[in-house]
C-alpha cells in the first residue's frame, strides 16, 4: 500500500512518525500522478481529491473510487482486496 500526496517529503516523514503510519508515503509535488489517476483536475490544484486505486499484480487498475470517509476508509479498502 502506498499513499501519495502533494506534501513535501519532510512533512510526510514527520506526519508518518506522529501518527504511527506504516504505509509508505510518496510526494507528488508536480501532481503528475494525481492528474493521471483523477485525484487532481489541474497541476495547480492545492489539495488532492482523495481516491483509492487498486492495482493488480499485472499493473492494471482493478478498481478506482472516491474516498467518502477517511477514517472508515482503510477497512473499506482492505475489504476490496481481501
Amino acid at each position: 500500500m502506498l499513499g501519495i500526496t502533494f506534501s513535501p517529503t519532510e512533512d510526510l516523514r514527520k506526519w508518518r512518525e506522529e501518527v504511527g503510519l506504516t504505509a509508505d508515503l510518496l510526494c507528488d509535488a508536480d501532481r503528475l500522478v494525481a492528474l493521471a489517476y483523477g485525484a487532481a483536475e489541474s497541476a495547480d490544484q492545492e489539495r488532492a481529491t482523495r481516491v483509492t486505486v487498486i492495482v493488480g499484480p499485472d499493473g492494471k487498475v482493478l478498481q478506482a473510487y472516491a474516498v467518502d470517509n477517511a477514517e472508515a476508509h482503510p477497512a473499506e479498502a482492505l475489504a476490496h482486496i481481501g
